[in-house]
């Protein structure tokens, strides 16, 4: 008896430890199977949310199915359903690239048009992985009968625990150390090889197991009743006040975590590592909170539906009341003041005391408490829940997939209602009331005194009270204290400030500086937009990406045979941010240009757009981002600078920031002539220029011309011709073949974090 006791519990152990493989996987496919759908949808914060739809979508079907599956399969047959999902993943996981980036993507095999058809496209091809994924847990939790039915709920919250620990652990090493050291498509080989492992490994278990089921039989009788195929199933009051909760719970757990993320990516001010910091928080401290769950449980004695829903009352009123500390303490706390000062700052800090408050400290105090309670509140429903052996499968499958559905609801609740018309504060308040239903319930419960219950409302009524309006709420966020000298726009796209500091106002996105007004103070911008146009003999059509403050917009506009200028802007909000400013200010030149009837604002992502249409431009400018930015190796790939030379005219030029060496030996590897103006901005072309700089100046006798920079009081000549005098050749005629540059597989300067360490070790400013 001893010696089978001992080697259930290591086939249990050796089963979690699989699960956690599982999970480490699935992250892996999740982060990088997101980037490269985007390059199919645009980046956006609407296309991301379809892509994640469609990512819990396919789980949701497969919780359900599996739960089915699990009830109705015979004994052990569980772990061999879970070999075949195993088997499946790792495989689609093989032949990922081939089918979202190669076929999806590069060859436009399937156009879509509205949000409807790119997400039902997006579902059908995440279906089959996504769908094996939510099999594993239904399936897993009837794999083993325990004895009691505490012990088989304590069984689900360990596989709960080592999957979504696995989770944590894939997306943080998968941001930080495999796209960096191996790039996408070698990662995603890493992760099939852990699905074929857990494969072959639960194999080995399921042989084990049939072969000692055949010559023993275990004289220890469980507490459930034991079936082969599934029985009626309990659709009584009680199971679908625990749907209600789980849906619920689903919810508001993907709202905190959208509204988390957009705070926090603004604090940081929008590096790379934002999404993988806070998703890595978000599901170890849930996995931690699922553990501790477990052991606490062992040797509590008081009524568990009272604990639980106090527990969901502690998590509304602290996810709020963190942010409101927060809001107070970055302002008027002294040994803060460093923050508030950050927040106002245009440029990211890598310094040290910067790095661990905005990448560590901020995300742990907003995040870790509520997410804790999330895995704790797991373990303790389902010790309330579980109570029948033959339902086990069908109640984790039903409950999570509802689960899904709430968290499918709260991402387009929060994405399109709260971001577009609500604002941050506001969507917060109102889903922070939600902790109102658990006082409700613990009043017609009778748990707690009344005295207690009253005290509670009133502490989370007050704490609503007290997060300031949507405005005031992003002010202290974005270092500021005058609402005059304060412009805030928000939408799903992103958050926009524009910032006034005397005579300089300055654009920023997601907290991070982006360009300023007035356009004469901006000499890079000048450079970037003017230059080009100047040196081009008939620049007639002209891309730029990016808006901004439409500085680089404006200065590429000062030819009068310069008939279409596209400016492509993902950030939808930007331009009322814009005419917002120009109303305050009254500033002419902005004006100008954004009413100019040459110009077309193209409110979607520069690339897709590129990639979508055949039209061909005389110049294409990517006004782009900071190489550590999100995505920012969209706009630096070698792919990407291929896709602007074949929508060049002949003779047309492609203009980048060459801010690193791989950009750089990117861009040196499409264009055979490269030229380099200012030490910054690379200029491209499958023709050498004839840069005659007596005739480039006598263009600026243009009495258009003159007037388009006069009205801004631009003094362009004397920065043209300092800008040609530092002209250096590059490339006459070749192209340069070296493994360092940036590929859509592998944009090593996004995930390049060696700057990060570098400023820690160093305290740089």
């Amino acid at each position: 008896m001893a010696s089978q006791t001992k080697s259930n519990k290591f086939r249990s152990v050796l089963l979690l430890f699989i699960f956690f493989f599982s999970g480490f996987a699935a992250l892996i496919y999740q982060v990088i199977w997101q980037r490269w759908l985007v390059f199919y949808t645009g980046i956006s914060s609407v296309s991301i949310s379809l892509i994640v739809s469609a990512f819990m979508a396919g789980l949701g079907l497969g919780y359900l199915a599996g739960g089915q599956l699990a009830d109705r399969a015979g004994k052990n047959r569980p772990i061999l359903l879970f070999v075949l999902a195993e088997t499946g993943i790792g495989l689609f996981a093989l032949f990922s690239k081939s089918i979202i980036y190669d076929w999806l993507y590069q060859s436009n095999a399937l156009q879509a048009g509205s949000s409807f058809q790119i997400y039902l496209i997006l579902f059908l091809v995440l279906l089959f992985p996504t769908f094996l994924m939510g099999l594993s847990l239904p399936l897993l939790s009837k794999a083993f009968e325990e004895k009691t039915s505490e012990n088989q709920a304590n069984y689900i919250s360990l596989l709960y625990f080592t999957n979504t620990l696995g989770a944590a652990i894939g997306t943080f090493v998968t941001s930080f150390v495999l796209i960096r050291v191996m790039g996408f498509e070698n990662a995603v080989r890493l992760g099939a090889f852990f699905n074929f492992a857990c494969a072959v490994t639960s194999i080995i278990i399921y042989y084990r197991e049939n072969k000692r089921n055949q010559t023993t039989k275990s004289k220890e009788e469980p507490i459930f009743i034991p079936g082969s195929k599934a029985t009626g199933f309990s659709w009584n009051r009680n199971f679908l006040y625990w749907i209600l909760q789980y849906t619920t719970s689903g919810f508001m757990a993907i709202c905190f975590e959208i509204m988390w993320f957009r705070m926090i990516e603004t604090m940081m001010k929008s590096v790379a590592l934002t999404f993988s910091i806070i998703l890595a928080i978000y599901l170890g401290m849930m996995a931690i909170g699922t553990y501790f769950g477990v052991r606490f449980a062992k040797n509590y004695t008081g009524n568990r539906l009272r604990l639980f829903l106090n527990s969901q009352y502690f998590l509304y009123v602290y996810t709020i009341g963190s942010i409101v500390i927060l809001q107070w303490a970055i302002k008027d706390v002294s040994a803060l003041s460093f923050l508030f000062d950050y927040f106002k700052s245009y440029e990211t800090s890598f310094a040290t005391h910067i790095v661990i408050s905005t990448m560590f400290i901020i995300p742990m105090f907003l995040m870790a408490v509520p997410t804790f309670i999330m895995g704790f509140s797991f373990t303790i429903s389902q010790l309330i829940i579980q109570d029948k052996f033959e339902e086990v499968g069908r109640k984790v499958g039903w409950l999570q997939f509802m689960n899904i559905v709430g968290s499918t609801a709260g991402a387009w609740f929060v994405t399109l209602v709260g971001f577009n018309y609500l604002g941050t504060s506001l969507t917060i308040k109102l889903i922070s009331l939600i902790g109102l239903v658990y006082i409700f319930i613990l009043h017609k419960h009778r748990f707690n005194t009344l005295l207690m219950r009253i005290s509670m409302a009133a502490v989370l009524i007050l704490a609503v009270v007290l997060l300031p309006s949507n405005e005031k709420f992003w002010m202290k966020l974005g270092g500021m204290t005058s609402e005059k000298d304060f412009i805030i726009r928000e939408d799903e796209t992103a958050v926009s400030f524009i910032k006034t500091f005397d005579k300089d106002s300055f654009v920023y996105t997601n907290g991070l500086g982006q360009s300023m007004f007035p356009f004469n103070q901006d000499n890079t911008h000048i450079v970037l937009g003017a230059i080009p146009a100047l040196i081009h003999p008939n620049p007639e059509d002209i891309g730029i990406i990016g808006l901004g403050s439409a500085s680089t917009l404006y200065n590429a506009g000062g030819r009068e045979v310069t008939k279409n200028l596209d400016c492509f802007e993902v950030i939808v909000n930007q331009p009322d941010a814009v005419y917002e400013f120009v109303r305050r200010s009254g500033d002419s030149s902005a004006h100008y240009i954004m009413t100019d009837k040459r110009v077309n604002l193209i409110l979607q992502d520069g690339r897709y757009f590129l990639h979508r249409n055949d039209k061909k431009y005389d110049i294409i400018e990517a006004d782009a981002l900071r190489p550590k930015s999100s995505y920012s190796g969209n706009l630096y790939s070698v792919e990407y600078f291929k896709l602007l030379r074949s929508k060049l005219k002949d003779g047309g030029l492609a203009i980048t920031w060459g801010a690193t060496e791989r950009i750089q030996n990117s861009f040196l590897s499409v264009f055979p002539y490269t030229y380099e103006f200012g030490g910054f901005m690379l200029v491209g072309s499958n023709k050498p220029l004839e840069l005659n700089e007596e005739e480039i100046l006598k263009r600026l006798d243009d009495p258009f011309t003159k007037n388009h920079y006069g009205r801004a009081n631009i003094d362009v000549r004397a920065l043209l011709t300092g800008t040609l005098q530092s002209k250096r050749v590059l490339q006459n005629g070749t192209t340069k073949d070296t493994p360092k540059v940036n590929l859509d597989m592998w944009p090593k300067d996004e995930f390049d974090f060696g700057r990060i360490w570098e400023g820690i070790l160093n305290e740089e400013e």
